[in-house]
């Protein structure tokens, strides 16, 4: 026999209370009437001992009423093995594992098998079971249909098999995205298989729970009701765990010097034990130079800036290591060598280039000569005639005043073929080059009547020209004046999209479609004559947007994550003095070589490389060059520390009993199982329902002896000084 609740069979020592007060119970004195004492001989009392017990039968039976007692708080049961009816309902289970790239610390797959596996043991017949794995996506790797549709006695061999022929890959963890995915499934499933009754509803998540998880779609999430989250933690062996991150430039278009070197963030675990790391550059067989390293101390919990060690060259991809700690998943960090891209923008106006007054004076200083981007500005007299090869060299051609016939047809040309013009309104003169443009014989234009001032009250923050500014912090334009403006009409011209409005509810930004190209037109110019926007924070970063639209600033960004898309355009005519592509999309040779060395033919249309699924240099290879990008591994993947417990439970998921709120390892995993396994035998037999009944009967055969043994007997007494009768002689 066992007991569920042990501690309470010290009851049984109660039964020393009884035993007490039947040795210190205090006799009776009965008065007996007698007739004299003269003829009785005066003896010595003799004295009895107090401590004797008495009423031996009544004392078992109160002891033995207690012990009863004990033994029915203890909830006794006799250990076997649950049966468990073919028709019990099952439970809808969804196996959740990781596969993100903290996992791929030493021995943390191998853990996770192996819970995954002990899991998959304990399923019943009548289970219905989803697998799932999950690092930045999730993906279904057994789904609830298939599970069914597999033979009982294989269903958790096949779901081991699959997962044993995973790895690990290198994206970050999104545990919220994939909590949310599991319940969805298991609620879907609910629905779809209404005729098949399932019981309990439960997901078994086995993750390291480390604390660069991302959580926070729970946070606009309700929890179903009765969905329980049973956690099968598994553990690293070593607590160290020091990660390398690239120091964003404040400037991002900024190249450093050749001499410069990179300024790299070190990180340590909060529960590291080890505080001294190196830094140094991967060898390389090819050069014969001496490696050199840099020391690097970092406490734990903390974090350290150092430079690179001395040897880089700002034009070559390198590999940066770390050594000094427990886990290397996260030691090399990659770099890529600063793209340095030459644009021409052609200005055709009239303006002074000297005279604060004109507009050319801020395109001159917006667009600086310096850092990993170098800008030329040639200006134009818009009387002076177009030549091909002019337009050619242009990257991007901005139009502040009327221009001739001929110049229209070349820059509608270029248009045509794929490029981007800006045309400024700075005066209502501008207005007839936008209608020969655009073609658009009846477009409506005239100078706006401003009452003081005009303001932007919408803008199309959805559209790429303006998505820079969709951050409530830099999208304020509020404290931007328009003096005066053109007002133009749109009614008759839908092709037109408008990016931005005036207060007045005239066009302030809008783009004409030509040919495969595009035309920018604002009714405003930025000179302090029409507008402070020149003077504002907002046109520096509104002009490379421009640019960035037109697809010709790229290399912004040299860095990226896994799983990050790559923009493909370079921005620059093709070599060969072919067409140029359309704006935005890659050249049809492009392909992409991995850091694996395989290749990736790219589609004409497509824009952007998503395929980044490993760590290194990539190289992206057209007609118009080549271009080398670094993707690394997202900084927080490398935050290894556990992830508290109460961060779950504070968004609303529910722990299972089964698991506990916090189970650490396998062992507690085990013990609590156990325990479940030993409630639900109790509570099949509940054999302290019969042990209370027996107390009850023991109970009454107590009180009748009880009663009994108190009940008062009468004393048959004679008197000595009467006569005997006459019989008695």
């Amino acid at each position: 026999m066992s007991f569920l609740y042990p501690l309470f069979l010290a009851g049984i020592a109660a039964i020393g209370l009884p035993i007490l007060l039947h040795m210190i119970r205090q006799h009776t004195r009965h008065r007996v009437t007698f007739s004299s004492l003269m003829f009785l001989r005066a003896t010595m009392p003799r004295f009895r001992n107090r401590s004797r017990i008495e009423n031996l039968p009544l004392l078992i039976l109160r002891c033995l009423i207690l012990c009863l007692l004990a033994l029915a708080f203890s909830r006794p049961f006799f250990a076997k093995p649950i049966e468990e009816s073919e028709g019990s309902l099952g439970k809808r289970i969804v196996l959740l594992v990781d596969t993100s790239a903290s996992m791929r610390r030493p021995g943390m797959w191998t853990q996770a098998i192996n819970q995954a596996s002990s899991a998959l043991r304990d399923i019943r017949p009548s289970d219905r079971v989803c697998v799932m794995t999950f690092d930045r996506d999730v993906q279904t790797l057994l789904g609830f249909e298939q599970w069914e549709a597999l033979d009982p006695a294989q269903r958790a061999t096949a779901a081991i098999e699959s997962l044993s022929d995973l790895s690990p890959g290198w994206n970050a963890t999104n545990l919220g995205a994939a909590l949310i995915t599991a319940a969805e499934a298991i609620e879907d499933d609910e629905v779809n298989v209404q005729q098949q009754p399932v019981g309990s509803r439960q997901i078994v998540l086995v993750s390291d729970l480390q604390q660069g998880s991302d959580i926070d779609a729970l946070r606009t999430y309700e929890w179903p009701q009765g969905l329980a989250l049973t956690l099968k933690a598994v553990a690293s062996p070593g607590a160290t765990n020091a990660a390398l991150q690239i120091v964003a430039n404040r400037d991002p278009l900024a190249a450093p010097s050749e001499d410069e070197r990179t300024s790299i963030r070190v990180t340590n675990s909060a529960e590291a034990t080890f505080e001294q790391f190196q830094l140094h550059w991967a060898s390389d067989a090819a050069t014969s130079e001496p490696e050199r390293s840099v020391d690097v101390y970092v406490p734990p919990g903390n974090s350290g800036i150092v430079r690179t060690p001395e040897g880089l060259d700002a034009g070559s991809a390198r590999r940066l290591i770390l050594t000094g700690d427990d886990q290397d998943f996260d030691n090399t960090l990659y770099l890529a060598p600063h793209l340095k891209q030459q644009i021409n923008i052609l200005y055709l106006g009239n303006d002074d280039p000297n005279d604060t007054k004109d507009t050319l004076f801020y395109v001159r200083r917006a667009f600086s000569a310096t850092g990993a981007t170098r800008f030329s500005v040639t200006a134009q007299r818009s009387d002076a005639p177009l030549t091909d090869a002019d337009m050619d060299a242009a990257h991007v051609v901005i139009v502040t005043d009327a221009i001739g016939q001929d110049d229209v047809a070349t820059l509608r040309r270029y248009l045509e073929r794929g490029r981007m013009a800006l045309l400024v309104m700075k005066s209502e003169q501008a207005g007839d080059a936008l209608a020969r443009l655009a073609g658009a014989g009846n477009l409506e234009y005239r100078e706006a009547e401003v009452n003081r001032y005009a303001m932007l009250s919408r803008l199309e923050y959805s559209h790429p020209l303006l998505a820079p500014f969709s951050d409530p912090r830099f999208g304020d334009f509020t404290r931007v004046h328009f003096w005066k403006y053109r007002g133009v009409t749109l009614d008759n011209y839908p092709q037109a999209r408008v990016l931005a409005w005036f207060d007045t509810n005239h066009p302030a930004w809008f783009e004409v479609p030509v040919g495969q190209g595009t035309l920018l037109v604002f009714t405003c110019g930025w000179q302090p004559a029409d507008s402070d926007l020149a003077l504002s924070s907002k046109f520096v970063p509104l002009l490379y947007s421009v640019l960035e639209y037109g697809g010709v600033l790229t290399g912004r960004q040299l860095q990226y994550f896994i799983g990050d898309p790559v923009p493909l355009s370079f921005g620059v005519p093709p070599s060969d003095g072919s067409e140029p592509r359309k704006r935005g999309t890659p050249n049809a040779a492009t392909v992409v070589r991995k850091p694996d060395d395989s290749v990736v033919s790219l589609d004409a249309t497509e824009q952007a490389f998503t395929q980044t699924d490993l760590p290194g240099i990539y190289r992206v290879e057209s007609a118009g060059g080549e271009r080398l990008f670094a993707i690394n591994l997202a900084p927080q993947e490398s935050r290894t520390d556990p992830m508290p417990i109460e961060d779950l439970e504070n968004l609303g998921v529910v722990q299972s009993a089964f698991g506990g709120p916090a189970v650490a390892n396998a062992a507690a995993v085990a013990q609590a199982k156990r325990v479940n396994d030993l409630v639900r035998m109790e509570e099949q037999q509940k054999l302290w329902r019969w042990v209370l009944v027996l107390v009850l009967a023991v109970l009454l055969v107590e009180t009748w002896l009880a009663g009994w043994l108190t009940r008062v007997h009468p004393v048959e007494t004679q008197d000595l000084a009467s006569p005997p009768s006459p019989g008695e002689q």
